[in-house]
């Protein structure tokens, strides 16, 4: 216990010694600077200077003078202390970076590495979304998401979930229903985020292997991604007779009605082009295109 929380606080910037020496405070106070070397392990050489750190940052406070005692400072305030000096820090991080001439081009393809990142950036990006979501993914991903995604749709935006697995039900979905063990057998997680048709999230869902997704603004890129989406919920359609015609929007008014009409005429033996999407005519316009 006592080295799984020194490691959670050396990541938020605490040495292993300065994590050992508070933890240990926790569970015995108060202390002196020898029982708590003895408690955490802590060569007694070091101790006094590990004290002396955490009592300067305020994390540790001295009771008494002979022999000194520690107390430690409670975690609910520890974590307060800390949320108050890392916000400060990144305010004045902002003020100093606003300041510098930087020219990045937003619409540039980034990489975001690791499975926390993905579900963290998929998170901001849904809990941003003002009009609307279009998400490919398999049902772990959209687990992670599913708190996000229900606000969303609380907050009156249009959410389209398309998935191969068996999934929530929130929003408009589009899924197969099949089991996610089995589908692992032939297929790695996938994830496809689309927001406001202005921002993009795509790639390996792999929780195991630390891979690179691509996060993009780049408008012609996200509405191809977003046609994905369209194209595979289209062709579920057809597969199970299901009218999709919510998520079949059309980018100008009109477009579909006469797309429908030319490719009737141009294939008129065949079934599925004469499915009708037009009552999608009725849509805003500058909205998503197949």
């Amino acid at each position: 216990m006592l080295e799984t929380i020194a490691k959670k606080m050396a990541e938020l910037g605490f040495t292993q010694y300065e994590a050992r020496a508070y933890v240990s405070l926790l569970q015995n106070f108060p202390a002196t600077r020898y029982e708590i070397s003895k408690q955490s392990g802590i060569p007694r050489s070091a101790i006094y200077d590990i004290i002396k750190r955490l009592e300067r940052f305020g994390a540790v406070n001295a009771i008494s003078a002979k022999p000194e005692k520690y107390v430690p400072l409670p975690p609910d305030k520890l974590i307060e202390l800390l949320e108050n000096r890392y916000k400060s820090k990144i305010a004045e991080f902002y003020r100093g970076v606003s300041n510098l001439q930087v020219n990045l081009e937003s619409e540039n393809l980034w990489n975001i590495t690791g499975y926390a990142n993905l579900i963290l950036k998929a998170r901001e990006m849904v809990a941003n979304a003002r009009e609307e979501i279009y998400l490919s993914a398999w049902n772990r991903e959209i687990q992670e998401l599913k708190n996000e995604l229900k606000a969303a749709v609380e907050r009156g935006v249009k959410v389209v979930l398309f998935s191969f697995t068996k999934t929530v039900n929130l929003g408009l979905v589009y899924c197969y229903n099949l089991e996610e063990k089995e589908l692992e057998k032939a297929w790695d997680h996938k994830i496809i985020l689309v927001r406001d048709r202005e921002e993009l999230l795509m790639g390996e869902a792999n929780k195991e292997i630390p891979r690179k997704v691509a996060w993009t603004q780049n408008k012609a890129i996200v509405m191809i991604a977003a046609n994905h989406i369209i194209l595979d919920i289209t062709l579920y359609g057809v597969r199970v007779g299901v009218d999709i015609s919510e998520v079949v929007i059309e980018n100008h008014p009109g477009e579909l009605a006469l797309v429908g009409r030319l490719l009737r005429e141009r294939f008129p033996d065949k079934p599925a082009i004469n499915l009708d999407f037009s009552k999608a005519a009725a849509e805003p316009a500058d909205t998503l295109t197949v």
